[in-house]
């Protein structure tokens, strides 16, 4: 099996509790700010045109972005050194995912230290790499399509038992808001209703498992995972001692929390510039 250029964290039922860092992480002792990766040498750049081209291509693609566009850059063709200086320049960011395919393969996803540049790998069911791309957007469309691909409508509420307390009202809130999540986003919050673990149980069971999620790790992590049932998502947040502050179900195309914005990108375009500019000053001058 081929291995894959930058780390993913994995994600889905029982994932959490047996990730060792989220058992205890340190409070964050400043506020982090946009650091460039290191860039090589001229000596290390002379034979690595090819990836410099790529990297001056992600710069142009992200300054021109629009909302709607999607703009991706295959890898397929780099040779290992080249690849290595791609890695190096994006480096790795704070939000990762992982989609499960319709083949029965997955797609690992990691966004670069550039916000609204990610990386895309595929992978088949027996673990082989397929697919290796970077792509600029406030999200990989990828996760959008195989969310909603792998989800159902709730055109009914199941029997509950009677001892349930507020799971009847909370089911029947979804199925009201389901429909309209495009126009009108809706969120529910567990954290602030009055419920109790058998309602939690029942709701987790009525939304189901779906075959995306998406984790970032700052100041605390927040967890977003796709349901069976389509634009539900959960929603998640933990702090820096993985005690969970927010539990929300999110009905929308997307949760916002997972996206870059035009800002974002239109910094990440000037940022991929600079890099761009200095790797082409260190080819010229070997």
């Amino acid at each position: 099996m081929k291995p894959f250029p930058l780390p993913v964290v994995a994600l889905g039922a029982g994932s959490q509790p047996e990730d060792p860092d989220l058992a205890y992480m340190p409070l964050p002792g400043e506020v982090e700010s946009f650091i460039m990766p290191a860039l090589p040498s001229s000596e290390d750049v002379s034979h690595l045109g090819r990836a410099i081209e790529l990297i001056g291509q992600l710069a142009a693609l992200a300054a021109r972005w629009q909302p709607g566009e999607r703009c991706v850059r295959e890898l397929a063709g780099l040779n290992s050194e080249e690849l290595a200086l791609v890695n190096q320049v994006l480096g790795e960011g704070e939000v990762s995912a992982k989609a499960l395919l319709a083949d029965g393969g997955e797609a690992r996803i990691q966004e670069s230290v550039f916000a609204g540049v990610w990386r895309v790998c595929r992978f088949d069911a027996n673990g082989q790499q397929t697919g290796d791309s970077v792509e600029v957007a406030p999200i990989p469309e990828l996760l959008i399509e195989r969310a909603q691909a792998a989800s159902r409508w709730l055109d009914a509420l199941p029997p509950m038992p009677a001892t349930l307390m507020n799971a009847a009202p909370i089911g029947a809130e979804l199925l009201a808001r389901q429909r309209q999540a495009l126009d009108s986003p809706h969120v529910i919050n567990f954290t602030l209703l009055p419920v109790t673990p058998d309602d939690l149980a029942w709701i987790t069971e009525l939304v189901g498992e779906g075959a995306v999620g998406v984790f970032s790790r700052g100041y605390g992590k927040c967890r977003v995972l796709a349901t069976a049932l389509t634009h539900v998502w959960r929603v998640q947040y933990f702090n820096t001692m993985n005690t969970l502050l927010l539990d929300t179900l999110e009905i929308t195309r997307i949760p916002d929390v997972t996206l870059a914005d035009g800002e974002d990108i239109a910094d990440s375009a000037e940022r991929l510039g600079e890099a761009h500019h200095w790797l082409c000053g260190a080819f010229d001058h070997v």
